[in-house]
Parts: C-alpha cells; sequence; structure tokens
C-alpha cells in the first residue's frame, strides 16, 4: 500500500490555485515519493479542478521523474471532469519529459 492524500478536506470542492497544489506537491508528495509504492490522489468530494491546479501538481512529477512518476501516481474518485484536467496535465507531463529525455509513455 502507498500514501493516500485525500484532496478535499486539503484543498475543498473547487481546488484552483496552482501556487497551492505546488506547494502541497512539495511539501508533501515530493518528500515521501520515493519510500512509496503509489501515491494515491484521491479526489473524493471534489467537484472541479482548473488547469493550474493540475498542471502545479502533476506536471513536474513526470517532467522530473518520468515513467516511475506515471506508475507510481495512482487518481481515485475523480468526475469526467477532473478526469479531464488530470489527463491533461499527465499529457503535458509526459510531453516534458521525452523533451528532458525521460523514458516515459503511456
Amino acid at each position: 500500500m502507498g500514501r493516500v492524500f485525500q484532496m478535499a478536506p486539503l484543498f475543498g470542492a473547487f481546488p484552483a490555485e496552482g501556487c497551492h497544489a505546488a506547494a502541497f506537491r512539495l511539501r508533501e508528495v515530493e518528500p515521501c515519493f520515493d519510500a512509496q509504492d503509489e501515491i494515491v490522489l484521491d479526489f473524493t468530494g471534489v467537484r472541479i479542478v482548473n488547469s493550474s491546479f493540475a498542471n502545479a501538481l502533476i506536471v513536474p512529477l513526470l517532467e522530473q521523474r518520468g515513467e516511475t512518476a506515471l506508475k507510481k501516481l495512482l487518481f481515485r474518485g475523480c468526475s469526467p471532469v477532473i478526469r479531464v484536467m488530470i489527463e491533461g496535465a499527465l499529457s503535458l507531463g509526459l510531453q516534458r519529459a521525452n523533451e528532458n529525455g525521460h523514458r516515459a509513455t503511456v
């Protein structure tokens, strides 16, 4: 089992601030990344996120870690709208990882 982060209690139903997502990623996600088999971002109770939030939370992980991040990150409780934002962030992260020479494929 890995580390589970419940996003709604941390950010509310409408997370929209990329700076908050980046700070959370740096403070909570990245420090435990190597020690965990999986990192679960559970969006149960979150109604929507914007691209700024999703990108700041996800893109740097893929950009820096490539395939490793793609294998470790799990997303739960995502509405269709949140799923679209996450998929967009994953796509951007994969693009940047490939540009930086990391092997990251879907």
